[in-house]
């Protein structure tokens, strides 16, 4: 008895480590998002091999919200990069899209419990969401969140030729990495050997030094960096405009 109770949990555990992708193709299907039977907005998914890729739309209107399973996580795109799922200040989208991005899932706290190598409910956040299958994979979706239920409905299914590029994650981070790099270019380079208060103190003229007790040979020390820096400053500005796509050069 013992056994079979170990066994069972054992089995209930592993079905709840790690969810298997939803369709086992690359593929692009749509889905038709309702509450209560009224419309709720749309979602085009896109899957390959090794990420997921989701496009809401509230209305036809609305604009376009782009959801990424990669790199182990869900990330939404924002201007600038992409950011994790927790960092996204969204609406009603944030409880459903994930719901579709599976095998990729918004926290490791998050429970899939599959059947027949298929999911058949996934827990994440406050939400809730079940499963129903035809012959080509999911076929609705029942989510439960914040005391309403939706559900998303498969109109459309076809294979998927959509290049890697469209699943690349490229996280916010890295491009506020690039922008510092920039930056660093034009404020130039920290050197610790010269004096803090050395500009406060200059003697007006390079190389003047007055007899008042002043530190002149960091003076001296300052005025020689600033001289190297400002010799960099129209090829720093330059590279800042082309690299950023900012600005304009400062003879235009």
């Amino acid at each position: 008895m013992r056994k079979t109770l170990l066994l069972a949990v054992t089995l209930l555990a592993a079905s709840t480590l790690a969810a298997p992708p939803l369709f086992n193709a690359a593929s692009e299907t749509k889905w038709n998002v309702t509450k209560g039977g009224a419309a709720a907005g749309t979602i085009t998914l896109l899957t390959s091999s090794n990420g997921t890729r989701a496009e809401y739309r509230a209305t036809a209107k609305a604009p376009v919200v782009i959801f990424l399973g990669g790199n182990g996580k869900v990330w939404v795109r924002e201007a600038g990069g992409d950011v994790e799922l927790a960092s996204y200040k969204g609406g009603v989208e944030t409880s459903l899209v994930p719901a579709l991005l599976l095998p990729f899932t918004t926290t490791a706290a998050d429970k899939a419990v599959t059947k027949d190598g298929k999911v058949s409910t996934y827990n994440y956040g406050s939400a809730k969401a079940a499963y129903t299958y035809d012959a080509k994979g999911p076929s609705a979706v029942s989510i439960t969140a914040g005391g309403a239920t939706y559900t998303l409905t498969r109109t459309a299914h076809s294979t998927s030729t959509a290049d890697a590029s469209n699943f690349a994650v490229r996280p916010k981070k890295a491009a506020a990495s690039r922008l510092a790099k920039l930056s660093g270019n034009l404020l130039g380079s920290s050197d610790s050997n010269v004096a803090a208060t050395a500009g406060t103190r200059g003697a007006g003229t390079k190389g003047l030094k007055l007899a008042d007790g002043g530190d002149y040979k960091a003076v001296e020390a300052l005025e020689n960096r600033d001289a190297k820096w400002r010799a960099k400053l129209d090829g720093a500005l330059d590279d800042f405009q082309k690299e950023g796509k900012v600005g304009k050069g400062r003879d235009e």
